[in-house]
C-alpha cells in the first residue's frame, strides 16, 4: 500500500484503524481470559455500540440512517458471517494464544486478493504483491510447525481458528461489496448501526447455545474483569467506526492485509503484559508474516 497512492483521509483512517485494531485484540484476550464467556462479552460490546449510536442520533450529535427492512435484508448475509467470525475469534482467544490467531489471519489476504479480482473488479495482484502474500503464507506455515499445540494435537488443535479463517475471508470480501452497494446517507455510522443492531441477537443465541448461560454462575466476577469488560465495550465503538471508515477507502485485500500488519503492536503488547504467548521461534515466523505484508501494494 504505497503512501503516494492514498489520500490524506485514507492515511488517517489507516492509522486510526491500526491503533484500534492492535489494542483491541489484546484487550479482548485479557477480557475473555478473566470472563471466559466470549458470546456474552461480544454481545455486550455490540449492545454498547448500538446504544451509543442511538443516543448520539437522538441528541443530534450523529447523522445516522434509520433501520429499514430493505437494508436489513441486504445486510443479513454479511451479519451472519460477521457474527460467526467474531464468535470464532473469541473461542480462539479462549483456547489459544494471540499469535496463533494473528498467524492464521495473515493467510487471508491471499484468498481475499483473488476474490477482489474475481468479484469486485480489482486487477490481479502484481508479482511483487503476490510474492509478499506468499511470504506471509510461508511465515504462517513456519509458525504452525513450531507451535507446541500443533506438535501435541496436530491439525485438531486448529479447529476454531481454521473455521475463523474461512469465515473472515468471506466477511472481508463481502463487507467491501456492502459498503459500495448499499445506499446510506451516512455510510460509516449507518454500517456500524446495522452491523451491531443485527449482530447482538444472533451472538446472544450462539452464547446460549454453547452453554454460556449455565456458566455465568461459575465465573469469578472480579473488579478487574468487569473493568476490562467496560473498557473493551467502549473501545468497540472506536473499532467499529475505524473499521468501516477504513474499509470504505481502500481495497478489501489491502484492508485485510492492514489488519494483519498492525497486529505487530498486538504481539509486542501481548509479550509485555504476560507469559501467554508463543515461543521465540514462533514469534520469529510471525514477524516474517508481518514483514512480508509490508511489500504488498494495492491493486488498481
Amino acid at each position: 500500500m504505497a503512501a503516494t497512492e492514498l489520500s490524506s483521509a485514507a492515511l488517517l483512517g489507516i492509522v486510526y484503524y491500526a491503533l484500534c485494531s492492535s489494542i483491541m485484540l489484546v484487550i479482548n484476550k485479557v477480557t475473555i481470559s478473566l470472563i471466559p464467556l466470549p458470546g456474552l462479552v461480544f454481545c455486550i460490546q455490540f449492545l454498547t455500540t448500538f446504544l451509543a449510536i442511538v443516543v448520539g442520533k437522538a441528541s443530534g450529535l450523529l447523522k445516522v440512517d434509520d433501520l429499514t427492512m430493505n437494508k436489513t435484508k441486504q445486510f443479513a448475509p454479511y451479519v451472519v458471517a460477521f457474527v460467526l467470525s467474531i464468535y470464532c475469534n473469541g473461542k480462539v482467544l479462549q483456547y489459544c494464544n494471540v499469535e496463533t490467531l494473528i498467524t492464521f489471519r495473515a493467510c487471508s489476504p491471499l484468498a481475499v486478493s483473488i476474490l477482489d479480482w474475481v468479484f469486485l473488479g480489482r486487477e490481479f495482484p502484481a508479482l511483487r504483491s503476490m510474492l509478499a502474500l506468499i511470504g506471509v503464507v510461508i511465515g504462517a506455515v513456519g509458525y504452525v510447525l513450531c507451535d507446541s499445540e500443533f506438535q501435541l494435537r496436530g491439525v485438531s488443535a486448529y479447529g476454531w481458528v481454521s473455521l475463523y479463517l474461512v469465515v473472515i475471508i468471506f466477511e472481508m470480501t463481502y463487507a467491501k461489496h456492502m459498503v459500495s452497494s448499499v445506499k446510506f446517507d451516512s455510510v460509516i455510522w449507518g454500517s456500524v448501526l446495522y452491523t451491531n443492531a443485527l449482530a447482538a441477537g444472533p451472538m446472544m443465541m450462539l452464547g446460549f447455545g454453547s452453554g454460556e448461560l449455565s456458566q455465568v454462575s461459575e465465573v469469578s466476577w472480579s473488579v478487574g474483569g468487569l473493568a476490562m469488560l467496560v473498557l473493551c465495550s467502549v473501545l468497540g465503538i472506536c473499532m467499529n467506526w475505524s473499521g468501516w471508515n477504513c474499509r470504505s477507502q481502500i481495497s478489501a485485500a489491502a484492508y485485510t492485509l492492514l489488519g494483519v500488519a498492525c497486529k505487530l503492536i498486538s504481539v509486542l503488547l501481548n509479550v509485555l503484559i504476560w507469559d501467554k504467548h508463543a515461543s521465540a521461534l514462533g514469534i520469529f515466523w510471525l514477524i516474517v508474516c508481518l514483514l512480508s505484508s509490508i511489500f504488498y501494494r494495492q491493486a488498481p
